[in-house]
């Protein structure tokens, strides 16, 4: 779950850097992180059959479901 959170918490920081404060490769790595997410996603719905009582991706990553 750590790990989910942290993904994410890096997408919001790369996405809110202003034009001017981005380096080469942010774009390519944002695309990475979100490929990441997409992955973990899939993984954590999997879970959450075994263990019911996991929080939504939803809440965890604190988005709207």
């Amino acid at each position: 779950m750590l790990l989910i959170q942290a993904v994410e918490a890096e997408i919001r920081r790369l996405r809110a850097l202003p034009d001017e404060e981005t380096v080469p490769g942010d774009e390519v790595l944002l695309m990475d992180y979100e490929n990441v997410v997409e992955e973990l996603e899939a993984l954590y719905e999997e879970a959450g059959k075994a263990q019911p009582n996991l929080p939504s991706y939803g809440w965890l990553v604190k988005r709207p479901e």
